[in-house]
């Protein structure tokens, strides 16, 4: 079956009878097909009856140390196999995972543990250099709470914690599982919001697994085999490419970070078929010797979101011969929400968004919630299966992401063209992307006005060659005090990931005021608009 034929007879309530949680579908895939590999990290191969047996081990030392349906698990890890067998068993027992970013500072990490609560958080240590378990307990986390994934010769393991497993009786497990609601939050994903602090979106089993059944629909055998690079904790690793190759019985290929070079070797021994990518990285393939034939030598299928993607660079990459889709999606919504149909033209890809998936009702409001007519800019709203529940344990920011008749409030802007085409225009409010990170101007501002030396800060997005926007910080000093870019720069990075530091900043005498007496912010965002690359 074609894949827009596949597409045309999907529905959501089909794949939800056919796995509503995500350890049904592991039970379908190791059932149906035991002996097929499902995951690979390094020299460990792991076929889908492996992924089982880890996974009821994990499940069953969880429940023996208490944890219950409803209760936050986390993980901080690089992409490795630990964290997928962790997320399956986590959530395969009515529990919720969590993925906590690597590169998070202090700030974050203390930000995210107190909302979430977690029950226990699974760590690795020496990773980049970073002594995770010390940087928990530094900021309060009980020291029995954390779990260390002890590191041997062929990469993390669990084994210490899984000897707990033989203190859960078969029936304690089989009981947790039976009482998991695909309603329940299989996952909570930390994205930013306006007021600067990560804000956890509850992702149910229900919307987890329709998202994941209906990429599979659509990308079919493209998902045979996929590298995870990407931060597990972001929702492009988690559903764009695990979830999606997990839906369709393919194996994941875990790799600890991003490194073009290391990722082409990878590729040429392990001949992935599906690549997740943005405009970034497609410029670091082609800036790399060999890095773009390397990874796209034996890709069938590629989507790309994150910016607008340019034609020329389309060419480029079509000429590798794999089918192609422009993608658009958040946290929010599981990922992928819209796509461009396979075959489309590379106007279509480069110009659009693509069309709704089934079972999304996508619409173009105005402030009123009024549908927009064709051609006329407002915001993208979306309804439907692959929606979030809301935000955990914050009430009012849920409240206000929905609309009164239930369409999630994407805050970005778009368009819909005569061929049903949607056009992604910009961000409703103040946010950028920066190499595919979203980036949220108050979050940056608050932490440089931590500084004793800065009375007041402006973050506004410039272009950038490689990652298409970066931060340019207008800062007013207080009276009397010294700053400069590299000490600024140092002082920030103990406090907020890499990629939300500004790459420049311009030390201003005043900052322009509008009548009302607030910062003038449309004129500083044109101001470092017109810088160059």
């Amino acid at each position: 079956m074609s894949p827009q034929a596949a597409i045309q007879t999907f529905s959501p309530a089909s794949a939800d009878a056919a796995a509503r949680t995500t350890f049904a579908l592991l039970i379908r895939h190791a059932t149906a097909r035991p002996d097929a590999v499902a995951a690979i990290d390094g020299e460990r191969r792991l076929t889908y009856r492996d992924l089982q047996a880890r996974v009821d081990a994990v499940a069953a030392a969880l429940v023996a140390r208490g944890v219950r349906r409803g209760d936050r698990v986390a993980s901080l890890t690089p992409p490795c196999v630990e964290f997928w067998v962790l997320f399956l068993a986590v959530s395969s027992i009515g529990a919720t995972w969590i993925g906590i970013n690597p590169v998070y500072q202090r700030t974050e990490f203390s930000h995210v543990l107190d909302n979430a609560g977690p029950k226990l958080v699974f760590t690795v240590e020496g990773e980049d250099g970073r002594d995770y378990p010390g940087e928990l307990r530094s900021v309060g986390l009980d020291p029995a709470k954390i779990i260390l994934i002890r590191t041997d010769a062929e990469g993390p393991v669990l084994g210490a914690f899984t000897a707990a497993s033989e203190r859960a009786s078969k029936a304690a497990l089989d009981a947790a599982r039976a009482a998991v609601d695909p309603e329940d939050a299989a996952v909570i994903v930390y994205t930013s919001g306006t007021t600067g602090r990560p804000k956890g979106a509850m992702l149910s089993h229900r919307a987890v697994i329709a998202t994941a059944a209906v990429n599979a629909a659509w990308m079919g055998a493209g998902l045979e085999a996929s590298i995870c690079a990407a931060p597990v904790n972001h929702v492009g690793a988690l559903n764009n490419i695990c979830m999606s190759v997990f839906a369709y019985g393919g194996r994941i290929i875990f790799f600890p970070r991003v490194d073009i070079e290391a990722l082409g070797a990878l590729s040429h021994r392990e001949n992935p078929t599906y690549l997740v990518s943005s405009p970034t990285g497609f410029m670091m393939m082609f800036a790399a010797e060999n890095g773009a034939a390397a990874r796209l030598n034996s890709t069938r299928l590629i989507v790309f979101g994150g910016a607008t993607t340019p034609k020329a660079m389309l060419e480029r990459v079509s000429g590798y011969g794999a089918a192609m889709s422009s993608v658009y999606g958040q946290t929010e919504t599981c990922g992928i929400v819209t796509f461009t149909e396979i075959g489309a033209s590379l106007d279509v890809m480069a110009e659009t968004i693509g069309r709704p998936l089934p079972g999304a009702m996508v619409r173009i409001a105005d402030a009123d919630g009024l549908e927009r007519p064709i051609g006329e800019t407002g915001e993208i709203q979306v309804k439907g299966p692959y929606v979030m529940n809301g935000y955990f344990n914050m009430p009012e920011a849920t409240a206000e992401a929905f609309t009164a008749d239930g369409y999630l409030r994407t805050g970005d802007l778009g368009y819909q063209r005569a061929d049903g085409n949607l056009v992604f225009v910009g961000r409703l409010k103040e946010m950028f992307k920066s190499g595919g990170y979203n980036v949220y101007p108050l979050e940056v501002e608050t932490a440089i006005c931590d500084h004793p030396a800065v009375e007041m800060a402006i973050v506004a997005p410039r272009p950038h060659d490689r990652f298409q926007e970066v931060g340019h910080a207008f800062i007013k000093l207080r009276a009397g005090a010294t700053l400069d870019d590299e000490t600024l720069r140092e002082f920030l990075k103990r406090r907020i990931a890499n990629y939300k530091v500004p790459k420049s900043f311009a030390f201003e005498e005043t900052l322009p005021l509008l009548a009302n007496g607030k910062i003038d912010r449309a004129t500083l965002k044109r101001r470092a608009a017109a810088l160059t690359a």
